[in-house]
């Protein structure tokens, strides 16, 4: 065979395997409610999760669903997954419920995301399918707070809380004190609350090297709380190129600690990564959710910060360790045992199995106890001897650090 030929049947090989694996391009994706319908209707909630499967349907060569935890009232906290990159990217919404427009603009992110994924495109210059494959991967939760969601779509617009009545993003343990009152309530302790709790635990278990969170309204952008030195240099950079391409203002670092306990003062204080809250919906007092005709302003505002928090990631020298493996088990989170890996080989405490998968024959006792090694005098099995003996499909992804058993 000559060469010439060789190359002409792989050319054909590569052709079809790309028109395989993106095959969501010769036909325009569909989805069931628009952007606008899922803002306005009475089950925010479910449409968000509709939403959010049909992402994951429709680009599941790039996109992975899971469930971070529980709300109090037991609704999923979803969390899709979106790359391949080493260095991790959270962003969220809605941790107080008339604020939920942010749920829309990153479900509109991840949409403009995965479309330019598969058509090969560009985002502010930056080749998307690149970015996600070798570089970076997104993490977007858009709905921290459904319940209150559901509470203020349902005839309570101002609400602000939680099911428990406990406002979320004054729960996390960065200067947390105790305030309960009529319209102020910081919880009975840090992390009291199940959602909390949730997002805590997938910023531990998932390692992040930079977070940011949507509110409304104003127009605003925070980003400090008592970093120094080479970390505030960092963050201020990041803060004037979100300011640069928002059109926002900075909330001066001086007077930080007369607001405390938020997920971003969290980020920066404990996990020590560049945590940024952007307060979208324009300047003024918000007591209901923003009225849709602000949307498309937001969107022009916003729709490039994904791409450009990860370019200007991508440019750091100081990341997080990501020494943690983390394992999604049947497309939940697993949050009560640690993960360690060894030798290229991932393992759990044996005490912990039961937590993992419940009760399990004795049968299969017998075959996993011939993986069991001790760590720390402590004994381990093999995760992807487990996966096998309960018949599921074990993947371990090095560049996350993740093992996932489906």
């Amino acid at each position: 065979m000559s060469k010439r030929i060789k190359v002409f049947i792989l050319a054909i090989i590569y052709t079809l395997t790309s028109l395989s694996t993106f095959s969501v391009q010769a036909s325009k994706v569909t989805y069931s409610k628009t952007l606008e319908q899922i803002y306005k209707s009475k089950d925010v909630y479910t449409e968000t999760q509709k939403r959010l499967k049909e992402f994951n349907k429709n680009y599941s060569s790039i996109t992975y669903l899971f469930s971070a935890g529980k709300s109090v009232l037991k609704r999923d906290l979803q969390v899709l997954k979106i790359g391949n990159g080493s260095k991790k990217i959270f962003i969220n919404a809605a941790h107080h419920p008339r604020e939920y427009i942010g749920t829309i603009l990153t479900l509109n992110q991840i949409q403009n995301l995965l479309e330019a994924y598969v058509a090969n495109g560009t985002i502010d210059g930056q080749k998307v399918r690149n970015l996600l494959d070798t570089q970076v991967t997104f993490y977007f939760m858009p709905l921290v707070n459904p319940d209150g969601v559901q509470i203020c779509v349902n005839g309570s617009p101002s609400y602000y809380f939680n099911a428990n009545k406990v406002d979320l993003n004054h729960n996390y343990d960065a200067l947390w004190f105790k305030k309960i009152n009529s319209t102020y309530s910081t919880g009975p302790k840090a992390f009291s609350e199940p959602e909390t709790q949730a997002v805590r635990d997938l910023c531990l278990n998932i390692e992040f090297d930079l977070t940011l969170a949507y509110h409304a309204a104003g127009n605003i952008i925070y980003w400090y709380f008592g970093q120094e030195g080479a970390d505030r240099t960092r963050d201020l950079a990041y803060a004037n190129m979100l300011k640069a391409t928002t059109g926002y203002s900075l909330v001066s670092p001086s007077n930080y600690k007369s607001s405390t306990s938020g997920f971003k003062d969290w980020c920066v204080q404990k996990l020590k990564i560049p945590s940024f809250t952007l307060e979208i919906g324009g300047k003024r007092g918000l007591s209901k959710p923003v009225e849709w005709s602000y949307y498309n302003t937001i969107w022009n505002e916003n729709k490039l910060i994904p791409v450009r928090i990860a370019k200007q990631l991508m440019t750091q020298k100081k990341f997080n360790g990501d020494k943690k493996t983390a394992l999604i088990y049947k497309n939940s989170l697993f949050r009560q045992g640690q993960i360690i890996s060894l030798e290229g080989k991932q393992y759990i405490a044996e005490k912990d199995i039961v937590l993992l998968a419940g009760k399990i024959s004795d049968a299969q006792k017998q075959k996993l106890n011939q993986t069991r090694i001790y760590i720390n005098k402590i004994p381990h099995i093999n995760l992807e001897t487990l996966a096998k003996s309960l018949n599921l499909v074990f993947r371990f992804e090095k560049s996350s650090n993740t093992v996932y058993i489906s």
